[in-house]
């Protein structure tokens, strides 16, 4: 099926969505796609079929980019699915533009002891994006990206949180499991999207205080019950509490269900060991699922797939400009938001991704793939 038979498709299931706003939208979508150069309003015009100021003017109004992406999961997924929620720093330069802070970013370049990619705090803009992971076919599917605009004496942390429980009725039609990476492993962020029904699995700080619960009988009398029966040593593990649920030639996983003082609540948690080449214990990972009867090889393969998302940030970056045409104005319509949200749109509907399969993967775009678009148009 091709990006404009598709486009239209989930366009005819958009009642209000009318026939002109509709023809724009297919015909943006496959400019963009195959589009050289700055991501502006004057190249779109220089390469499209319309004018810099219909495309001002139809940036400006309302489309609901949210329906749309759900109506293409619902039709392109298979039934095991899971969100993932992450932010991603955007470079600006300049001193006016709303939304303008300090914001956690990865370093271009290694640490000098080659462990990884250093965080960094950095000025700039920030935009939270939610997608839905595809488990079956280990593919991200972009669903909403909002501008990071922080309240009088509303913290990050906060924020997020917000977004998130807003439209958790929404989240909870696809699925109930949202995976963050270690940053939001905090007690604030957790309560108040379980409160909202929704599962967290995230992963802990190596150092994280655990406490295994204590299962045997209880003295009578007064006084306080026993409620836990030690910490936990993840590099030596209680197997009377933990049992085997992945097993890999470099590394093995326990699960079991366990206390975590930093978040005041019962989890299920996945204990990872990576070994040495001789045998020796390399290094311990611990992720955690608020869902305790969720299986430890479910939770593993669920935190394992949030990184599809980095990949649709990736891919939005390079090659559909999510970071250029940024406007300076405040106004939610503003053409630079409804920009940086269409941005990652085309990364679904490339003529690559074949979705008539339910054990189908989603190719990526490349620059051969926009070249093939460019020239088929021109």
């Amino acid at each position: 099926m091709s990006v404009e038979t598709r486009t239209r498709s989930i366009l005819a299931k958009m009642s209000q969505v009318g026939k002109w706003q509709r023809e724009f939208f297919v015909e943006l979508v496959l400019t963009w796609l195959g589009l050289r150069g700055r991501y502006t309003f004057e190249n779109l015009c220089r390469q499209g079929v319309l004018s810099a100021v219909s495309y001002r003017n139809w940036f400006s109004k309302e489309f609901d980019f949210k329906q749309f992406n759900f109506l293409l999961i619902s039709h392109y997924t298979s039934q095991e699915r899971v969100w993932a929620f992450d932010p991603s720093f955007i470079s600006k330069a300049g001193k006016h533009t709303a939304g303008l802070g300090y914001f956690r970013t990865r370093c271009r370049h290694r640490r000098r002891s080659g462990s990884g990619c250093a965080q960094a705090v950095k000025r700039g803009l920030e935009i939270s994006g939610l997608a839905v992971v595809d488990v079956v076919n280990h593919t991200a599917l972009h669903y909403h990206a909002a501008q990071t605009l922080l309240k009088e004496g509303q913290s990050l942390l906060d924020h997020y949180a917000s977004l998130l429980t807003s439209q958790a009725t929404q989240l909870l039609q696809v699925s109930p499991y949202v995976v963050v990476d270690a940053y939001f492993a905090k007690h604030s962020f957790l309560h108040q999207l379980t409160q909202a029904g929704l599962q967290v699995i995230t992963r802990l700080r190596d150092d994280a205080i655990l406490l295994y619960p204590y299962l045997g009988p209880q003295r009578k009398g007064r006084g306080r019950q026993k409620k836990y029966a030690g910490k936990v040593d993840v590099k030596h593990l209680d197997f009377a509490y933990f049992r085997p649920c992945l097993a890999e030639p470099d590394c093995k996983a326990f699960e079991a269900c366990l206390y975590v003082k930093a978040l005041k609540r019962l989890v299920k948690a996945v204990v990872l060991h990576n070994y040495h080449k001789d045998g020796s214990l390399k290094s311990s990972k611990i992720f955690v699922s608020t869902d305790t009867t969720l299986s430890g090889a479910d939770l593993w393969l669920y935190y394992h797939l949030r990184y599809q998302i980095e990949f649709l940030y990736r891919d939005g970056k390079q090659f559909t400009g999510l970071s250029q045409c940024q406007s300076r104005h405040g106004s939610p319509t503003r053409p630079g938001t409804g920009i940086q949200r269409a941005a990652l749109l085309p990364v679904q509907l490339q003529p690559n991704a074949d979705f008539t399969s339910q054990t189908s993967t989603l190719a990526l775009p490349t620059d051969p793939a926009k070249r093939s678009l460019f020239n088929a148009r021109h």
